[in-house]
């Protein structure tokens, strides 16, 4: 759905991406991984539409984006940013709102009413619909922010499916529950046809979660494929100069991703108890 190829990015005279190539499919959960200042914010920007390339080519549904009117790309493509300034005293319903704007013009449709108030249901923020976004916490902001992106694709029709979610650390102050309540979600969008790219800093979450992983280093495309292709001891090393051991056990799908370190530790405490 999403293909960019050999994108470059400048920030002044300094290079934040060289050269990355990657797609992002419909129908799956795509985790874009990296250390800090690794370029992960800035390769979502420009996926989204937000930030130009310096060089390079970005298509949507087989289209280059120079193509696609701002207001196409605005039913169909939403975008949950790591920050989000929020002065006025809104409510949670009146945020999740938001999202819907690009669908009427004037006044919302008792559709849309609905599709906000099923949105916050799915995040489990409806509790909040008439409070201040002021008075919530971190976590909670971000799970009705999370809502009017999902209040914003919501699909009119069974077939409404070919739209693109970019989530940009989405559950950074989330606790572990609304973790993975709030990346469940993002997964039945993408069970039910969306292109769903997430960045992530839990490498156990993006193991759990990911469909296809993308790993940058200073910018540079290290690998991307599957979990098993890219969440290996190796890669880890590469892109983030931190040893870990990769286990599979009978009982997941999924990796688990250990420090190394914790092993020696185990190992140095058992040594010295014996």
């Amino acid at each position: 759905m999403i293909r960019a190829g050999n994108i470059t990015y400048l920030a002044g005279k300094q290079k934040i991406l060289h050269d990355v190539s990657c797609f992002v499919e419909q129908g799956k959960v795509t985790v874009l991984l990296g250390s800090n200042g690794a370029g992960k914010s800035t390769l979502l920007k420009i996926l989204a539409g937000a930030l130009s390339p310096a060089s390079g080519t970005l298509a949507w549904k087989g289209k280059p984006y120079s193509a696609i009117s701002v207001a196409a790309f605005a039913r169909e493509r939403a975008v949950l940013t790591q920050h989000y300034g929020v002065s006025m005293p809104f409510r949670c319903s009146e945020i999740v709102l938001m999202g819907r704007y690009p669908h009427f013009t004037g006044n919302p449709s008792k559709q849309d009413l609905q599709i906000v108030e099923e949105a916050m249901r799915e995040l489990q923020v409806d509790v909040f619909a008439d409070r201040y976004f002021q008075s919530l916490s971190g976590g909670e902001q971000q799970r009705v922010q999370m809502a009017r992106v999902l209040a914003q694709l919501w699909p009119a029709h069974e077939n409404d499916t070919e739209k693109f979610m970019l989530l940009d650390e989405p559950v950074s102050s989330m606790d572990c529950l609304y973790q993975q309540k709030s990346l469940q979600t993002a997964r039945r969008m993408a069970a039910r046809g969306f292109a769903v790219l997430v960045v992530l800093h839990d490498l156990n979450l993006a193991a759990q979660y990911a469909d296809e992983v993308i790993l940058l280093r200073k910018g540079r495309l290290i690998a991307s494929g599957d979990c098993k292709t890219v969440l290996q001891a190796s890669l880890i090393r590469e892109a983030y100069d931190y040893e870990v051991e990769v286990v599979y056990h009978d009982d997941f799908h999924f990796p688990l991703i250990v420090p190394a370190a914790h092993k020696k530790q185990t190992f140095l405490l058992q040594t010295k108890t014996a």
